[in-house]
């Protein structure tokens, strides 16, 4: 539809959301509008109970309360812009209440579950050797999928040792461990040439030379995953939450930890404070002498 074409330039050129985030917009509404198109229900006539009939069928459909709540943020903006560029007289949407996501406890692997998961029996392809250094990065330095398609090649200072993660929200310098680095340089010096398109800025690219996009790599986290015989269902944090834990199980200065991962809330710290005490509870009733 126009419409929606409409709707997606003005979230890059105007709202200048990133392409992840516009995606992720644009992918809900297409599934939203195919509900409308097959009940034959035109944009302009579309009323609460037709949006509410919609979450219901995505309800049955067994769609997690998070994607639920994603999409009717994506449903809510698309009728705001409808309302703003006069397409639609009213916004059928502003009274939709988003359900709420239940904070459950974090999910993390366990240490062993990492080596499993980073241990890489053969790097003697370029994918293999990109593939090493995306696992190595996402858990060396607790950054966010999103934020890491989104690196570019200038992200990295082998040099100083650093990354610089340029987000619009949380932009940051954090620091690589020797074997972070170690992969990492490996990648950009003997890999990624060969992968990428010419004129491609993207630091991780993938098998069409392109710039990943955010489903992409989580495809390829969950491959990697299954030849690792994990059997959590790895989401999009796990990987940083693990990160997270681990350094603070180790002793690392909570504040230290949450300046890494650009993380001011503080649910998070709270939740990951939570996970340490548990720890030590469980600690403590396993290995106590008076036990």
């Amino acid at each position: 539809m126009e419409v929606v074409k409409e709707y997606i330039s003005y979230l890059k050129d105007k709202k200048k959301l990133s392409d992840n985030t516009v995606s992720s917009y644009f992918i809900d509404i297409k599934k939203y509008i195919e509900y409308l198109t097959t009940n034959e229900i035109k944009i302009n006539d579309v009323v609460e109970n037709d949006i509410i009939g919609y979450v219901i069928k995505l309800e049955k459909d067994n769609v997690s309360v998070a994607t639920v709540s994603r999409m009717i943020s994506s449903i809510k903006s698309f009728h705001d812009y409808l309302l703003l560029s006069h397409v639609s007289e009213n916004n059928p949407a502003k009274c939709i209440r988003k359900p709420k996501v239940e904070k459950n406890d974090i999910d993390i692997l366990t240490e062993e579950e990492i080596e499993a998961l980073l241990n890489f029996p053969k790097l003697t392809t370029p994918k293999q050797i990109r593939d090493k250094a995306i696992f190595e990065v996402l858990y060396g330095t607790g950054i966010k999928v999103s934020e890491l398609v989104e690196m570019n090649l200038d992200s990295v200072d082998l040099d100083m040792d650093y990354i610089y993660c340029s987000t619009n929200k949380n932009p940051r310098v954090i620091p690589l461990c020797d074997i972070t680095k170690l992969y990492l340089e490996k990648y950009i010096k003997e890999s990624r040439y060969k992968l990428a398109n010419e004129g491609e800025n993207s630091l991780f690219v993938s098998s069409l030379g392109q710039r990943f996009t955010r489903q992409g790599l989580w495809k390829l986290i969950k491959k990697h995953a299954s030849l690792a015989n994990i059997n959590k269902n790895i989401n999009p944090s796990m990987l940083r939450h693990s990160f997270a834990i681990h350094l603070l199980n180790e002793g690392a200065n909570i504040a230290v930890v949450s300046k890494i991962l650009g993380n001011a809330n503080l649910s998070s710290l709270q939740s990951y404070l939570n996970h340490i005490n548990k720890n030590m509870r469980r600690e403590i009733k396993e290995k106590h002498p008076r036990r």
